[in-house]
């Protein structure tokens, strides 16, 4: 599967997901809402240990989700505002730390770690190498 595929799974069951209240909701809708402003065309995804990109519909479908704001911070030049976000279920877990541009509102950067049940634990970055005015 390639990049483009496994990333639009991965944020199309986020944001199906996204909806359900949460500790903070207002922090989900803001993750939500930076994503689908970013052009995902530029991001650029690394995955280490088990890619677990295909088991998440199960995961996010069946999760309990929450986020929230963790500080602000500089990445790559730009003011951020730096968010958790986390689904956890029977099948496994995921933890995301997500960078979001203060002027642009887009996603600059997430870390996300995961662990499916049976099958192993793994770490995708996604970096925006551009991003719209």
């Amino acid at each position: 599967m390639n990049f483009s595929t496994r990333f639009y799974l991965l944020l199309v069951n986020c944001l199906l997901v996204c909806s359900v209240a949460s500790a903070d909701e207002a922090a989900c809708n803001l993750i939500q809402t930076a994503s689908v402003k970013t052009d995902h065309t530029h991001m650029q995804m690394k995955v280490t240990g088990y890619d677990y990109a295909n088991d998440t519909p199960n995961l996010y479908s069946s999760a309990t989700h929450t986020c929230n704001y963790l500080r602000d911070e500089t990445i790559d030049g730009q003011r951020s505002a730096v968010y958790r976000e986390q689904f956890r279920s029977k099948i496994g877990a995921t933890d995301a730390t997500i960078w979001i541009s203060k002027t642009s509102g887009q996603t600059l950067r997430v870390e996300q770690d995961g662990n499916i049940a049976g099958k192993g634990n793994g770490h995708i970055s996604y970096a925006s190498s551009a991003t719209k005015p």
